[in-house]
């Protein structure tokens, strides 16, 4: 029969097993995630793009269409995903759309871009006319000219992504006073 003094024991051991156990099987899933956290990490950054960019390269099936995120311009891809870093779905625009997007929000584009399809900043221009805001109401991020628009007091007011559509509509003279009075600039909060 065991003594109380070696049944003690016995249980501090066991428990000591079972907690060196679970710490070990903890230990391994962090590695594991990690590692699977860092290769994301690395696919991730590939996307984002810095420096002069080259369409051209993203553009790896020759089709004249990438995907580029509609918050963050310098996001590009040849495939579709998830923007790493505001997480919204990355969408399919043309070459041409991209670049002037990038342009616009000042990234340098490769002057082999540039040279081939001179005046991309005058398409821009034209591409404003119709829309009365330059800056969407609700983020004050630039209006992008492929994103569906609402005529509202007769104005057609442009948003940066289709998100803001939804959250313009419910309370529109709330995101209308976050415009100055031309719509060129953000002055709310």
């Amino acid at each position: 029969m065991l003594h109380k003094s070696n049944f003690t024991k016995l249980f501090i051991v066991v428990a000591l097993l079972i907690a060196s156990s679970i710490f070990a099987q903890e230990k391994s899933m962090h590695m594991n995630m990690k590692g699977m956290k860092s290769a994301k990490q690395t696919a991730d950054s590939i996307i984002v793009r810095k420096g002069v960019i080259d369409l051209k390269s993203i553009d790896k099936n020759n089709d004249g269409k990438v995907y580029q995120c509609p918050m963050e311009a310098n996001v590009l891809s040849d495939e579709k995903g998830e923007c790493p870093l505001c997480g919204m779905d990355i969408r399919e625009v043309t070459v041409e759309k991209a670049k002037e997007k990038l342009l616009k929000r000042g990234f340098k584009v490769s002057e082999t871009e540039l040279k081939e399809n001179p005046g991309t900043e005058n398409k821009s221009v034209e591409a404003k006319v119709s829309i009365w805001n330059q800056v969407c109401p609700v983020t004050g991020e630039d209006v992008d000219s492929d994103t569906p628009t609402v005529v509202y007091q007769g104005k057609t007011i442009g948003f940066c992504c289709s998100g803001c559509i939804k959250k313009f509509q419910k309370d529109p003279e709330k995101y209308m006073k976050n415009l100055s009075e031309d719509g060129s600039k953000f002055v709310g909060k």
